[in-house]
């Protein structure tokens, strides 16, 4: 069995080659050249190194969201290229479940040692895992992407197994309901930095967060989930390939907060342009155009 990952989620590119239990290969950069410039070069240098063909791959595993929507699309366009090109077959694989994997090796005890002594104590804190319907010993796994506006994509994750739903949320709301959990906590992903001490002055249980090496998306936890969703026969063509943004777009969400109204506008339809360009509220010049308009580094969500 030979499964290609692909994860651009993130400000993290990379890719990975793994076989029968093995990682042969994996290539990360983190570099701030765009996705679209690093990607398939970064996929043509694994096979190259390892001697492998794209011919002999079952199956092609891709970080299918949440994340930034660019770099999901261009994850996706290579996936997809590559499946439509020679037949295989793809995989979808949660961001958020990935990145957890990233810990699944860590020991239970090693690791609420450590947690122990970098976070929260519940005596201290007042706090008791009487709060909660947890062991006080249990350990969640909290990956957080940066979602902007004070808000990250999470789940938790608990013996490697999702707990609740994918969500986009307000790390001050999330930061509530992890006091009221009770039990171990754990973060990784790139919101880690930006929200590293927020969680550390709001957060009443034991904490921590993961070391740069599982820090970030890695392609190799993306290929190690495909490979288990391929024995079990959950793949996808590369034109049923499908991305999971949780959330609408930023250009989207304004639009609806504004109460603005859509027009199927052509060429053909005059009256609607003169419409459009006279009523105000709907003018041109409402709209936010270009990088210096704040928007996100997202693009309008199409079928992929």
């Amino acid at each position: 069995m030979l499964i290609l990952g692909i994860d651009s989620s993130g400000h993290t590119a990379s890719c990975a080659l793994f076989s029968d239990g093995v990682v042969l290969s994996e290539y990360s950069t983190n570099i701030g050249l765009t996705h679209s410039q690093t990607l398939l070069p970064m996929v043509a240098e694994i096979f190259s190194r390892t001697g492998r063909d794209v011919k002999e791959l079952d199956a092609i595993a891709v970080s299918a969201g949440p994340g930034s929507f660019t770099g999901l699309r261009i994850g996706a366009s290579t996936a997809k290229g590559l499946a439509l090109g020679y037949g295989i077959p793809l995989i979808e694989v949660s961001t958020l479940e990935a990145l957890a994997r990233n810990v699944s090796d860590l020991s239970s005890p090693a690791l609420s040692a450590h947690i122990s002594s970098s976070g929260a104590d519940d005596t201290e804190s007042g706090k008791t895992s009487e709060h909660a319907n947890v062991s006080p010993d249990s350990l969640f796994v909290h990956p957080i992407m940066d979602a902007r506006r004070n808000q990250v994509y999470t789940a938790a994750f608990l013996n490697g197994k999702l707990t609740g739903e994918e969500e986009a949320i307000g790390v001050n709301e999330l930061a509530s309901h992890i006091n009221a959990s009770g039990g171990r906590h754990l973060f990784l992903g790139d919101a880690v930095p930006v929200y590293k001490d927020f969680l550390a002055e709001h957060l009443t249980v034991p904490y921590s967060f993961a070391g740069p090496q599982n820090l970030l998306q890695r392609a190799s936890s993306v290929a190690i989930i495909g490979a288990e969703k391929l024995e079990k026969g959950e793949t996808v063509s590369g034109q049923d390939f499908r991305l999971s943004y949780i959330r609408k777009p930023q250009a989207e969400r304004e639009r609806e907060e504004a109460g603005l109204r859509e027009f199927d506008i052509t060429h053909d339809d005059p009256d609607k342009l003169k419409k459009t360009e006279t009523v105000d509220v709907l003018a041109a010049k409402n709209y936010k155009i270009g990088t210096d308009a704040g928007y996100e580094d997202e693009s309008l969500p199409e079928n992929l």
